[in-house]
């Protein structure tokens, strides 16, 4: 009976994490009578088939989860709510006058210049809460000591607490998706890998064919190289400034994620044949298994896919892409801020059990006034 109602449990959870169909179907007002089946039949010993077997080793499935996500939080705070970034327009260099003076000139010290600075207010937070009821007395009966029953309900937190982390996971991701996807709607830093490579070298390739190719992999190595050092410089190339106002990103600062698919080829492809390898070692970066889901067959076409509406342009203004290979962004053009999670209990004196509510609180926000290159193999457009 109880093998059935954790079962239940966990099946319950993973059909809504994952909106897949539960791997059992069971009736809960059947519960018992299952229990008392396998009990009558299963878990006797065979010699006079009335004593009952006794459970030697409880194992609890007890594994962390700390996500596939990169890691785009940022800072939190306990009080207020706006979360306020401010920029200045660029200054003007102007004529040095004291090298042009002449006999009885007078020169004007005191014209007023105030710096022209531009605020973004971010007011916007998601939540949701997981819920879970723990019992006491009911518990007793399965477990031998009460540090094995302890084991049992550690095992459910960190499931709880895999589950947060997976949710944290999936939003990471939507962050980072508005934000390329921002880029390729407007196609403002949009890097197309193949094009280049197609018409720098012959023969050319198709879009799957570069995925595998080391001359590909070689190339795509030596473009993210070149936009790494590009990034730092002060400009407006790789932003959506207002015009006056330029962004630049120091190494420190730049974060560069990239599709499984493509970094595990620069590995395979070209790492392997390479004898000097800090020549195309592309430094520190995150890799991803997909953007937004894996598909079925776990397919590039389908884990380079971007198909989302992005936020803060018409509604109407969709990006449906394939062959997102990777992005670079300094680490204030998205993020998650004021991450808060917490436990709220109430104990039921009549059923004797504990109502959990485990609570997620987060900011998430992407500012396209800062450094974003998305890279892609090809246009990949999908009507």
């Amino acid at each position: 009976m109880k093998v059935e109602q954790i079962y239940q449990f966990v099946g319950d959870i993973y059909q809504e994490v994952t909106g897949q169909e539960s791997p059992l179907q069971e009736n809960l007002s059947n519960i018992v009578d299952v229990g008392n089946a396998v009990l009558s039949n299963d878990y006797r010993e065979k010699y006079v088939n009335a004593m009952l077997n006794r459970i030697g080793r409880m194992v609890f499935v007890d594994r962390p989860y700390d996500g596939i996500a990169p890691r785009i939080l940022r800072e939190g705070w306990e009080w207020g709510s706006i979360m306020s970034k401010s920029r200045t327009k660029d200054f003007t260099a102007v004529a040095n006058p004291s090298w042009s003076l002449t006999r009885g000139q007078s020169v004007d010290q005191y014209v007023y210049e105030p710096p022209t600075v531009q605020t973004t207010l971010y007011n916007e937070m998601v939540t949701w809460e997981i819920d879970c009821s723990f019992v006491n007395r009911q518990l007793r009966q399965s477990f031998t000591s009460a540090a094995q029953m302890d084991r049992f309900l550690s095992m459910i937190r960190s499931q709880i607490n895999n589950n947060e982390n997976q949710q944290i996971d999936s939003l990471t991701m939507r962050v980072i998706n508005a934000m390329m996807g921002r880029r390729l709607a407007k196609n403002i830093a949009v890097i197309d890998l193949l094009a280049g490579y197609n018409a720098a070298f012959s023969p050319t390739l198709t879009d799957a064919q570069a995925v595998t190719s080391k001359d590909f992999a070689r190339y795509a190595a030596y473009q993210i190289l070149l936009y790494k050092d590009r990034s730092k410089a002060k400009t407006a190339v790789f932003s959506e400034n207002e015009e006056g106002y330029t962004t630049f990103t120091p190494s420190e600062y730049l974060h560069l994620i990239l599709l499984s698919d493509i970094a595990k080829s620069m590995d395979v492809y070209l790492q392997s044949e390479t004898f000097h390898n800090s020549f195309t070692d592309i430094g520190t970066f995150d890799t991803v298994p997909f953007w937004q889901a894996s598909g079925t067959s776990f397919a590039i076409a389908d884990t380079s896919r971007l198909n989302i509406i992005v936020p803060g342009l018409a509604e109407d203004n969709v990006v449906n892409r394939n062959y997102v290979i990777g992005c670079m962004f300094d680490r204030d053009a998205a993020g998650i801020i004021n991450e808060e999670r917490r436990v709220e209990v109430a104990y039921n004196a009549r059923g004797e059990y504990w109502n959990n509510f485990f609570k997620v609180d987060t900011r998430l926000f992407t500012d396209p006034a800062e450094n974003c290159i998305v890279f892609t193999i090809g246009t990949g457009a999908i009507s």
